[in-house]
């Protein structure tokens, strides 16, 4: 296979998807070497950084293992596709579900109330959480703590105590969820972007102290986004 440079546009998200195809190409087998992050850095023409970022996930979903002083090496992926295989590891699908169904009602109401409630520093900080996300995702990271950061600046300009201490106590949970969103993303290039679209929606209506738009936006968002998880869980159920 020739590998070639790719893109700097969702460099971790490319990166996963040009290993997947040079390990199905070239039939590289669980237990043999693959190149190194210095080499795959060089290869794909992306910074070191996204390649650690993506080594990484694939690392934690037991995908690929590193030897010190050996390299890289691919494991027993059982068939499946890495993409699949890290979205379906993640959690299983009722955990899933139930966690789904508390940020529909939680986070939906938290937005009405961060637009009647919240401190003007709480609505700056919503703002500028928003911007962080989309200045990651253009220097090639899934932004996935930038966009749980979001959520949960909306959580604190609820200024409802209670909430921001559920929302706490669940927030590895809501990560897991954020991640998948975002692993289904890498099949959908403009998905980023109509979730950044999405996001803003969701702000202007909380600094314009709109309550019912707030919700409703958030909403929105939330169910498009449902809508994307399940179809995750479709394509791993008929792989």
């Amino acid at each position: 296979m020739a590998l070639k440079p790719i893109k700097k546009k969702r460099l971790f998200e490319e990166i996963i998807f040009a290993i997947e195809q040079y390990i199905q190409e070239e039939k590289i087998q669980p237990g043999e070497r693959l190149p190194s992050e210095n080499e795959l850095s060089s290869i794909f023409n992306v910074s070191k950084t996204a390649v650690r970022e993506a080594m990484s996930v694939l690392s934690a979903n037991g995908i690929i293992e590193t030897r010190p002083g050996s390299g890289i090496f691919l494991k027993d992926i059982h068939g499946d596709s890495i993409i699949l295989r890290v979205t379906s590891n993640l959690m299983e699908k009722r955990e899933l579900n139930e966690v789904l169904e508390f940020r529909r009602g939680f986070e939906v109401e938290a937005a009405g109330l961060a637009a009647e409630k919240g401190m003007k520093k709480d609505l700056l900080k919503i703002k500028d959480c928003n911007e962080e996300l989309l200045k990651a995702v253009q220097n090639g990271s899934t932004g996935l703590e930038e966009d749980y950061l979001f959520h949960y600046s909306i959580i604190l300009a609820s200024q409802n105590s209670i909430y921001i201490d559920f929302f706490k106590a669940v927030s590895t949970k809501i990560k897991e969820v954020i991640r998948i969103s975002k692993m289904h993303s890498m099949k959908e290039p403009n998905r980023f972007m109509q979730a950044y679209d999405e996001h803003q929606s969701i702000v202007d209506a909380i600094l314009q102290g709109d309550s019912e738009a707030a919700s409703r936006s958030m909403r929105e968002h939330l169910l498009w986004n449902e809508r994307k998880i399940w179809e995750i869980f479709e394509s791993t159920k008929n792989a």
